[in-house]
């Protein structure tokens, strides 16, 4: 029943928490322990709904209406895993842009378009979303593992209509402070006229659960 206006201050108190908890965390870290910990579930255990065209109408939301869902600032202390992105990351993203100018972005950010990703989807946020997917894609992720011990993560996907998904590894070990580079390989199997949603969780031996919302848009098979 409420917006960015009444959300925005309770993101930030969580973050500030987060930080006191966790100095040394970067920004992007900080952002992925809130997002990938979230429950796409209200707080009495009820999917989270959105407000119809119609006066006090609802119907199911999507992750365009709730991100990564309703935050858990308890288990986003403890998020197990995180994916994190720095300032050459972004300027990077920007320059993998499509018809994007370098001289613009360094007018614009200071920075020097560097090692350009083989698509922006490959910024490493704790999300996917692809705006117009054509055959098959690979979509690149790294994560960190923050906490004090190795653990052993299994992933599993819950893929959005008319698209397969695949990760490679499909299971990992991984030690404290040490990273995972992830293949996620998206393939249409049926071409849709919207954006349709899915999820990828990987679950850890230590009971530490990270989630990853999922837009593709499937336009075409080939």
């Amino acid at each position: 029943m409420s917006g960015t206006s009444m959300a925005t201050p309770h993101i930030a108190g969580v973050a500030a928490l987060i930080k006191q908890y966790n100095p040394s965390w970067t920004p992007s870290m900080i952002a992925s322990a809130i997002s990938t910990t979230a429950s796409t579930y209200d707080n009495l255990g009820e999917p989270i709904m959105a407000h119809g065209f119609d006066l006090y109408s609802l119907y199911a939301s999507a992750p365009f209406g709730f991100g990564a869902g309703l935050v858990d600032p308890s288990r986003a202390l403890h998020p197990g895993l995180v994916f994190s992105a720095g300032y050459e990351d972004y300027i990077n993203f920007l320059c993998s842009l499509p018809n994007i100018d370098s001289a613009i972005v360094k007018t614009a950010t200071g920075g020097v378009c560097g090692q350009l990703f083989e698509n922006p989807s490959d910024l490493n946020l704790p999300s996917i979303t692809i705006t117009s997917l054509t055959g098959s894609q690979i979509v690149h992720r790294t994560v960190m593992n923050v906490a004090n011990k190795a653990e052993t993560y299994l992933s599993a996907v819950l893929p959005p209509k008319g698209v397969t998904v695949d990760i490679k590894p499909s299971w990992f070990r991984i030690s404290p402070q040490g990273t995972q580079h992830l293949l996620i390989m998206f393939n249409v199997t049926q071409a849709l006229d919207d954006f349709t949603f899915g999820e990828i969780v990987l679950t850890g031996s230590l009971n530490h659960v990270v989630k990853m919302p999922l837009s593709i848009f499937p336009i075409s098979t080939t």
